[in-house]
């Protein structure tokens, strides 16, 4: 009993002289030093994942803070605003307006398609010379994002394709 007693206690002395003790590593996209009299102060923005508190008898520091915000990247869609196309309002929750100019009487032809490519919605339009307006209820498709294609054909049977994207959202 004593042998078992006596290895247990080798090698909890052993493991604990041979343990790794890891610290917090941040990676940092700002932060900053401060130093004031007696006191320094250093920090980062970012997030860590140990949180340690040490307190005396009229001071607390908590380390380990969350960044107050959340910094986002974003690439902002170009606005298209040639010949007058306009999709509104998108994002949609089922219902929206296509309106588009053109120069002359004829014919659009108007398609729906998912982000799969199928086409979910065909649509063949006569258009006016000046602004058009065509009105859509989609609220029965599924929630996602969704490709129109207007395709102008001029009375000379010359043919202009444009896209916008659509958001359908609930």
């Amino acid at each position: 009993m004593k042998k078992i007693l006596l290895i247990i206690m080798g090698v909890i002395l052993t493991t604990s002289i041979f343990s790794q003790t890891l610290s917090p590593t941040v990676v940092a996209s700002s932060g900053g030093y401060f130093v004031s009299g007696s006191s320094t102060l250093s920090f980062t923005v970012a997030e860590m994942t140990m949180i340690q508190t040490f307190s005396s008898h009229s001071n607390i520091l908590t380390q380990g803070f969350q960044q107050p915000y959340d910094l986002a990247v974003s690439i902002t869609e170009p606005q298209y605003n040639s010949e007058g196309i306009s999709v509104y309002p998108n994002p949609t929750t089922g219902y929206f307006t296509l309106s588009y100019s053109n120069n002359d009487n004829s014919t659009s032809n108007i398609k729906l398609y998912n982000l799969v490519g199928q086409v979910v919605l065909n649509k063949q339009v006569s258009s006016m010379d000046g602004f058009n307006k065509v009105n859509f209820d989609i609220s029965k498709f599924r929630q996602g994002i969704y490709m129109i294609e207007l395709t102008k054909t001029s009375a000379g049977g010359e043919k202009k394709t444009e896209f916008r994207k659509i958001n359908l959202v609930y």
